[in-house]
């Protein structure tokens, strides 16, 4: 028996490479085109949307057929990733260097860029009556296990062409997407409570 999604792929539209095709091209009707910011600061705050939003329309997708949720997982856990450590290098590029933390575009160690921001926040002073903090700090540590360099979902082997072990083999993305709307809301809401504390001290 036929699987019913590779029967689908059989019959979908066949398209062969033509002479004149381009991949960066731009759309005579200007509103048909997508913009990409010039300046750092807007393009790395639409970065951080951007893979949120692809990572979240992917487990929309994926929620209505079995094998797209097969293939989609990698390219999810990698956006909502990549959502993260941009989150986190935008907060502490944009105030770390009032309270004495340099920003940090180098490394892509999730528990690296937490413990930098955590010296943003106690270089402010933030108060944490909830204990959100922690429960934030305990969200990125189980992201950086499950892909410590970024490269965990992205290939399948490592450079040397070792294999690379997966922490678990079935994953709710239901579940990951809820979370990931969570920590949107914490990194927004760290976002405007700084802006306020850093203006006040200006």
């Amino acid at each position: 028996m036929t699987d019913p999604a590779f029967e689908g792929f059989l019959k979908a539209d066949f398209r062969w490479p033509r002479a004149g095709d381009r991949s960066f091209t731009k759309s005579e009707r200007r509103l048909d085109n997508a913009y990409i910011a010039p300046h750092v600061r807007d393009r790395l705050v639409m970065m951080v949307t951007g893979y949120k939003l692809a990572a979240d329309v992917m487990v929309e997708r994926s929620a209505k057929d079995r094998f797209d949720r097969d293939a989609l997982v990698y390219p999810i856990i990698f956006n909502y990733r990549q959502f993260i450590e941009l989150s986190l290098k935008y907060l502490i590029a944009t105030y770390g260097h009032t309270v004495g933390v340099k920003a940090n575009w180098d490394s892509h160690d999730l528990a690296e860029l937490w413990r930098e921001f955590n010296k943003v926040l106690n270089g402010y002073g933030t108060d944490d009556p909830d204990g959100t903090d922690s429960i934030v700090e305990a969200m990125v540590a189980e992201f950086a296990k499950v892909d410590p360099r970024s490269f965990s979902y992205r290939y399948p082997v490592d450079k040397k062409g070792e294999p690379i072990p997966v922490e678990q083999e079935e994953l709710d993305l239901a579940a990951l997407a809820d979370a990931m709307q969570a920590l949107d809301g914490y990194f927004n809401g760290c976002d405007g409570y700084l802006d306020h504390l850093q203006s006040a001290g200006s």
